[in-house]
């Protein structure tokens, strides 16, 4: 008798560590990086000297911190060095972003986010400051690939007349991957159960022989 239920006890102890393996792979949600890609326009008032382009940028949270710098930045200021005093003024940023997809309070495809900033003349380096709201703006992400946040602050920057410079951002932020839903627990738990239904009949069976 002993011969005939091995196989089936063999076949629920290796389902059951298999259920086992499932809930702790459930319960470890992997943390991922957010890649964010998109682009920038700006208008400046009041400042006829300052022109701004807009630039086009890539960049991934590694270890939950990013950069938009370098070939990545958020577009670039030029200060002419036209006749004229220096006055203060203003500059509006946006910056769309395409990817992630599903900004929570955007569109469904890109969200853009609006930063303000003020221009103000630097009489003893011969040039403009631009200030901008530095509170990060936050953005939170829900899609069919998962959850997460991330926030982007802007950095200050001086451009010297004649010269320019390059807006730059620091990122922060990851994004969760979605929990596999419970079909399949609930699958081998079925599983289960007509496997212990069966070995009982089994065992009833052999009795009834037996006798």
């Amino acid at each position: 008798m002993k011969s005939h239920r091995t196989p089936f006890l063999k076949a629920i102890t290796i389902a059951l560590a298999f259920a086992g393996v499932i809930l702790m792979t459930q319960g470890q949600a992997r943390a991922d990086e957010v890649t964010l890609t998109g682009s920038t326009t700006g208008v400046v008032t009041g400042v006829p000297q300052l022109t701004f382009n807009g630039n086009g940028f890539t960049n991934t949270t590694f270890f939950n911190i990013g950069a938009l710098s370098g070939a990545n930045h958020l577009g670039t200021f030029a200060l002419s060095t036209a006749p004229g005093a220096l006055v203060g003024g203003s500059f509006t940023l946006n910056v769309t972003f395409v990817t992630p997809q599903l900004i929570n309070g955007g569109q469904a495809t890109s969200y853009t986010a609006v930063i303000s900033g003020s221009v103000s003349p630097n009489v003893n380096q011969g040039g403009v400051n631009i200030d901008f709201d530095n509170t990060p703006v936050v953005f939170t992400i829900s899609n069919a690939t998962g959850t997460g946040s991330f926030t982007l602050a802007i950095a200050d920057l001086f451009v010297e007349t004649g010269n320019s410079a390059n807006i730059t951002a620091g990122t922060t932020g990851n994004q969760t991957a979605e929990v596999p839903e419970p079909a399949t627990l609930l699958l081998l738990g079925t599983g289960l159960t007509g496997i212990a239904a069966k070995l009982r009949k089994r065992r009833k069976d052999r009795r009834a022989l037996d006798e």
